[in-house]
């Protein structure tokens, strides 16, 4: 767990229930598990094994082992049994906050919401291999179901994190949002969702035509005849600048309103998590997208939304 984590465990649980310290930790646990799985997903992107599987799901290749196949049917089907037990980890988190928590606590919805989310990521992974939009497929409907799955995947990391917060913190309530903190949240979430999604674009087209400098990745965006999503992928980077232009204020503002020092602890913590992820943003594009610098970007992606969701948790209950 990490080290900043503090959780409140002045609650008793039910008689028949883990502690809640010791639930807080499993769903903690299962936040970052989230992230390792989206970071396992991205690279079985990068490392063509979309298609290790054929269009066989929930099978590979119409086996449920597959003996002997080749280096990226195992990366597929890893990927496969590992967000399985995923879905097991989230119906647990969910029982589990059903007997500590009573009717209409936060956690049981947040747990409840989790279970949605990760039922709806796998319909549509399913949806991916099925079509076979996957690997080097250019299909224009990937355009649409790259962010679509990006948009799912933050929904769902949300939702464990709100859980986990909800957990560690049950005696915190939720309070109405004031409406300059309001306009804050909506206009923020918003921005950053639309940089995820051209973020998705961007990582599509770069993986559909890879630059060996930048002239000629500039040229390839340019050109009439490239993948759409290749043409697209420029969106990216501009609008990642705009976050750099409107976090500063974003953020002023979100302090401006925000009450309570863990509320203030967290909105730091983005500061410094949105200027990292932009610095490894700018230096994946000028180092043309090693693999090693597109994981780092993301896992920052990933936890600047975490960060931010523990911000919004505690900005908007009683301290």
């Amino acid at each position: 767990m990490p080290v900043w984590y503090s959780p409140d465990v002045t609650a008793a649980p039910s008689a028949h229930s883990a502690s809640p310290s010791a639930l807080a930790r499993f769903a903690w646990g299962l936040v970052w598990y989230t992230v390792l799985i989206i970071l396992w997903g991205a690279w079985v992107r990068i490392s063509h094994s979309g298609d290790g599987c054929g269009d066989h799901w929930p099978l590979c290749n119409g086996e449920a082992i597959p003996v002997g196949g080749p280096a990226k049917t195992w990366i597929e089907v890893s990927h496969r049994y590992s967000t399985a037990l995923y879905g097991l980890l989230v119906v647990g988190l969910l029982v589990a906050a059903r007997r500590a928590f009573g009717s209409g606590h936060p956690a049981r919805f947040w747990a409840l919401a989790t279970l949605v989310f990760t039922i709806t990521e796998a319909l549509i992974g399913r949806q991916l291999v099925t079509l076979g939009l996957v690997d080097q497929s250019s299909n224009p409907l990937r355009l649409l179901v790259m962010p679509l799955h990006l948009v799912n995947t933050s929904a769902l990391l949300v939702s464990t994190v709100m859980a986990a917060e909800s957990i560690s913190f049950p005696a915190a309530s939720p309070l109405p949002l004031s409406p300059g903190l309001r306009r804050v949240v909506l206009l923020s979430s918003a921005t950053l969702l639309v940089v995820l999604c051209t973020g998705a674009i961007a990582a599509l087209g770069s993986h559909l035509a890879p630059s060996a400098s930048l002239t000629s990745g500039l040229a390839k965006d340019l050109a009439a005849d490239s993948h759409s999503a290749v043409r697209l992928r420029l969106l990216h980077p501009f609008l990642g600048l705009s976050l750099a232009i409107l976090g500063p204020w974003a953020l002023a503002s979100w302090s401006r309103h925000v009450v309570g020092e863990r509320a203030r602890l967290w909105s730091r913590r983005v500061r410094y998590v949105l200027f990292t992820a932009i610095f490894v943003g700018a230096a994946t594009l000028l180092f043309l997208a090693p693999v090693w610098l597109k994981l780092t970007h993301l896992l920052l992606a990933n936890v600047l939304v975490i960060v931010g969701a523990v911000a919004f948790f505690h900005a908007s209950r009683s301290q």
